[in-house]
């Protein structure tokens, strides 16, 4: 994985308390997105894709992934932490 571990330890401690402190929790964030009840989600092409940069978004590390993880690393590596980080959502919508 080209994403450096000490990166990923950073993202995973920040995406965890993200959900921890999320009201409703990850399974309720899951449920949102399964169900299209978030902005825009009738353009939404692939949805596992938006949910994990969403949650990379509202964890705050959008300022560190540009300042540190873009300097040796793009989207499809990130994506690649993402996918191991964030849990599964299935399109009900």
């Amino acid at each position: 994985m080209k994403i450096r571990s000490k990166h990923r330890e950073h993202m995973q401690e920040s995406i965890d308390y993200y959900f921890n402190n999320l009201e409703g929790g990850r399974e309720g964030l899951v449920e949102k997105y399964e169900t299209g009840n978030f902005q825009n989600a009738h353009l939404t092409k692939n949805l596992q894709k938006r949910f994990c940069f969403d949650v990379l978004h509202n964890a705050g590390l959008t300022s560190f992934v540009c300042a540190e993880i873009y300097t040796y690393a793009n989207d499809e590596h990130i994506f690649a932490v993402l996918r191991k980080i964030c849990p599964v959502v299935k399109k009900r919508y």
